[in-house]
């Protein structure tokens, strides 16, 4: 398993970050285990990093990541999922799956930005969420 979780107490907010190639239960292990560290700080809020995540999930696994996020986390949580720009189609569906569910989640190209947000400083300092084009 290639993944690293990392609660920051100044931030209280948990960073998930994924490396290499993994299967989608992996995947899953992963988040089950970040969402227990946000369960037993009483934290809501949680960075998913997946920009080195070598495995290709197909929609199916996509649709089922965007149901399963957004069914594990408390109706409080905010969730910034940062991406490379070609996994950002893939990102969208997510985001519009778990939203639909009513999760409060936004996908970023950076780091930095999506912590920002996470942590409800976006507005603040004028941060922009990503915009992807819908032409093929």
């Amino acid at each position: 398993m290639s993944f690293f979780i990392n609660p920051v107490a100044a931030d209280q907010c948990v960073f998930l970050t994924y490396e290499g190639a993994m299967p989608p239960i992996e995947i899953a292990a992963a988040r089950y285990e970040a969402n227990e560290a946000l369960a037993a700080r009483h934290w809501n809020r949680i960075v998913v990093d997946i920009t080195e995540l070598k495995s290709r999930l197909e929609a199916a696994e996509l649709f089922e990541l965007g149901r399963v996020l957004s069914s594990d986390l408390p109706q409080s949580a905010r969730v910034a999922l940062v991406v490379r720009a070609e996994q950002a189609r893939s990102a969208r569906l997510v985001e519009s799956i778990a939203r639909n569910d009513g999760l409060f989640i936004k996908f970023f190209f950076d780091v930095e930005k999506a912590t920002a947000w996470v942590k409800g400083l976006a507005h603040r300092e004028g941060i922009k969420c990503p915009q992807i084009s819908n032409r093929v």
